[in-house]
């Protein structure tokens, strides 16, 4: 007798069929492989996570917002607004973005000290990008449970998501300082 899986709670977009679980297995030990082999690889890869994670936030609340201003909006107006927020706060000097600081630091010194190629504005770029997208992630996901708890819908694994996201960047800085050094500001 067969043992079956029963994934019927996961979200929409995380459904596994039987079929695919092989496939889900091979990911998460690919994964795992290059977390010890290639770290940086997956660093990449859990910032693109985090970029389309947003991304998908900000298309849920793309109706509501549609609905208010009476204006349609497509994924090119997300876009547009999430990199002109990033040119327009790397223009401004400093950014004194308090987190991701420390970690850009020793990303910064570490990459341009290698002969790597890659300038310190660069770097400095990426990380308001990240900056700009926690951002908006966090914003899109608040108005999205204020919108599920306008329609009588159930907004914690919203907000668990929102809390989720702001320990995990808290996380992160509590690690770069403890790991690597840093000011502890």
């Amino acid at each position: 007798m067969q043992a079956r899986l029963d994934f019927s709670s996961l979200p929409k977009y995380l459904k596994i069929r039987q079929s695919d679980l092989p496939y889900a297995i091979g990911l998460a030990l690919g994964i795992g492989y290059l977390a010890i082999n290639d770290t940086f690889f997956v660093i990449v890869l859990a910032s693109l996570a985090l970029v389309f994670g947003a991304m998908y936030y900000c298309a849920k609340i793309v109706p509501f917002l549609e609905k208010t201003i009476g204006h349609r909006i497509s994924i090119w107006h997300v876009g547009v607004l999430v990199l002109g927020a990033t040119m327009v706060l790397g223009l401004v000097e400093p950014a004194n973005a308090v987190f991701l600081s420390d970690l850009e630091s020793k990303v910064t010194d570490l990459l341009t000290s290698s002969s790597s190629g890659i300038t310190a504005e660069s770097i400095g770029l990426i990380f308001d990008f990240f900056r700009v997208v926690f951002i908006l992630f966090i914003v899109a996901a608040a108005i999205f449970a204020f919108v599920q708890a306008q329609q009588g819908n159930d907004p914690r694994p919203i907000v668990g998501t929102i809390v989720i996201a702001l320990g995990t960047i808290m996380g992160v800085d509590v690690l770069t300082v403890l790991i690597a050094g840093g000011s502890a500001a």
